[in-house]
């Protein structure tokens, strides 16, 4: 559910790891992003102002996510416990970053994938949006960048992908007209 989460918001590995349940509103798409946790596990305030944000999530992820709820539930209720975290561990406690971050190179490796990190789920999501034609400030937005100049220089190289392929496809639109 963590690299589901990571990949349809764009958050920081360790933003997503502080989000509680209260951070989360099912009934309106949101996600408030009001901490992150620092090296040591301790929650901490976001990297920048800008970090602070609220952010809508898809219909699929709610419905991930009220799943995902229910069924912690359902485990705490077997141990006593109720879950104020959304990513912890069996005690609720804050998932400790270094554990996740090995999970993810073991799962990597078991898939015979490239091993790129937590930051390739955010890298990607940025990517799938700005994919999307979605301006370059909205993007800057919603990861929390606080200057559009990091977006873009971090982007910017997939705009000019979209351009060589919007040539392309006028090309061949082109093509089609003609021998119509």
């Amino acid at each position: 559910m963590l690299y589901k989460t990571l990949l349809a918001t764009g958050l920081r590995i360790r933003e997503c790891l502080a989000l509680e349940w209260s951070d989360i509103d099912l009934q309106n798409g949101t996600i408030d992003i009001n901490k992150t946790l620092n090296i040591l596990n301790q929650v901490n305030s976001p990297k920048t102002k800008s970090s602070y944000r609220v952010l809508d999530i898809d219909h699929k992820t709610v419905l991930m996510l009220r799943l995902y709820r229910a069924r912690q539930a359902e485990n705490g209720r077997n141990i006593g416990l109720t879950y104020e975290k959304v990513f912890s561990d069996s005690f609720d406690n804050y998932v400790n970053t270094r554990k996740v971050d090995y999970r993810l190179h073991k799962h990597l490796k078991s898939a015979n994938c490239t091993d790129l990190g937590f930051h390739a789920f955010r890298h990607t999501h940025a990517s799938i949006l700005l994919n999307a034609g979605l301006p370059y400030k909205e993007i800057q937005t919603r990861l929390g960048h606080a200057k559009i100049s990091v977006t873009m220089d971090t982007y910017s190289h997939l705009s000019k992908e979209n351009q060589k392929r919007a040539v392309s496809f006028f090309e061949n639109a082109l093509e089609k007209i003609k021998s119509s």
